[in-house]
């Protein structure tokens, strides 16, 4: 078990905003790349506290019917900070080169370092608002998804013996297809997101003083409406009973998501930058639906744990294969000038196919299991 299913969430949340806030600070204060290094990865050891703190605390303060819609909200959060950190980390970097700190001590120092200290700084804002929150209690156990199944047992849960640990085992490899699903997501996600903006620049002459607020305006729009959408279709499908139908709903958005990623390679930069935003729509609307059913078949207690294994292979192959993968592809295949629409279809479409075939995979997986009106609980080791 992750910390998050042990300790107070919430101071857990203040330390990791203090941690990536002091880190953010000793960012801008660094003047060579080992100390710049060590303070990133300060941030990084204070964002990972997040998500599963945070999805833990939100389990236990909704019942089941409003859950999807308060982890949707979280998630529509995140997904509108990714566009806004581009939006209005440009904007506070214009407003400091204008001159807008004239006058105070941090006048004359390096653009860059002006932004990170300001944000670290503002950083304490969050932190005071969360430590307003209250600890929600603990629950044990989700109440059982079908009327017609009584609910596990604590002994039959806790127990460690033979007899249990081989069906947790055997549970845990059935949510494997959603746990690959999201992590290849978010493999696709960095990829396209990090190379569109060369796209935008090297294909169609856009100033990269332009890219910045037009694509993180646009990444807030469909990043945040499609985290809300999956929060409501995955609530619309529990309250009509259909207890696969989040499933269902990611394995269509995948499918969807697919040959939307073609049309980079049309030529218009307003079908690029539609295509872009549906995409990233589809892609949030997949990612909400999809966490929300791994959360959905394991215990509330469980959920800081889940979703920090979820939260490892999403960074790992999300931000450390992805945004490599365009740059490898067009390298090996030899794509020059516009060759980068090319490298990203070429990494985006085999992803999502991918993805579509194990949400098709999980979707099964639990269809089997309802047809068999088994649905053992999991613990954590």
């Amino acid at each position: 078990m992750v910390i998050a299913d042990r300790l107070r969430r919430r101071d857990l949340i203040v330390a990791g905003i203090s941690l990536w806030s002091l880190g953010t600070v000793c960012c801008g204060l660094s003047h060579d790349f080992p100390h710049f290094f060590a303070a990133r990865l300060l941030v990084g050891v204070g964002e990972a506290v997040l998500t599963p703190a945070s999805i833990s605390m939100i389990s236990d303060s909704f019942p089941p019917r409003q859950r999807g819609s308060a982890t949707s909200v979280f998630l529509m959060g995140m997904a509108m900070g990714a566009g806004g950190s581009i939006l209005f980390g440009g904007l506070i970097l214009r407003l400091v080169d204008s001159g807008v700190l004239r006058g105070t001590f941090l006048h004359g120092e390096a653009s860059w370092r002006v932004v990170l200290l300001l944000l670290g700084i503002l950083g304490i804002v969050p932190a005071l608002l969360v430590c307003a929150l209250r600890e929600p209690k603990r629950q044990r156990s989700d109440p059982p998804p079908d009327p017609q199944l009584a609910p596990t047992q604590p002994a039959q849960v806790e127990a460690t013996n033979e007899s249990t640990v081989v069906p947790r085992a055997s549970h845990w490899m059935r949510l494997a297809p959603l746990f690959l699903a999201l992590g290849i997501t978010s493999l696709v996600d960095n990829a396209v997101l990090a190379w569109t903006p060369s796209l935008l620049v090297r294909d169609f002459g856009m100033q990269a003083s332009q890219v910045g607020p037009l694509l993180g305006t646009l990444l807030m729009i469909g990043g945040g409406l499609g985290m809300l959408a999956g929060g409501f279709l995955s609530n619309r499908a529990r309250r009509r009973g259909y207890r696969n139908g989040p499933i269902a709903v990611a394995l269509f958005s995948a499918a969807l998501t697919t040959p939307v990623t073609i049309l980079v390679l049309t030529g218009s930069i307003n079908l690029v930058l539609a295509g872009v935003t549906v995409y990233v729509f589809l892609s949030c609307v997949g990612a909400a639906v999809g966490t929300l059913s791994l959360l959905e078949r394991v215990p509330n207690r469980t959920h800081g744990f889940v979703m920090a294994v979820s939260f490892f292979l999403n960074v790992a192959l999300g931000a450390g294969v992805g945004p490599v993968a365009v740059g490898m592809a067009a390298d090996h295949l030899q794509l020059a000038g516009s060759g980068i629409g090319v490298a990203i279809v070429l990494i985006a479409c085999p992803g999502f196919l991918l993805v579509t075939g194990l949400f098709y995979l999980a979707l099964r997986n639990a269809s089997r299991r309802q047809a068999g009106h088994s649905i053992p609980q999991i613990t954590s080791a």
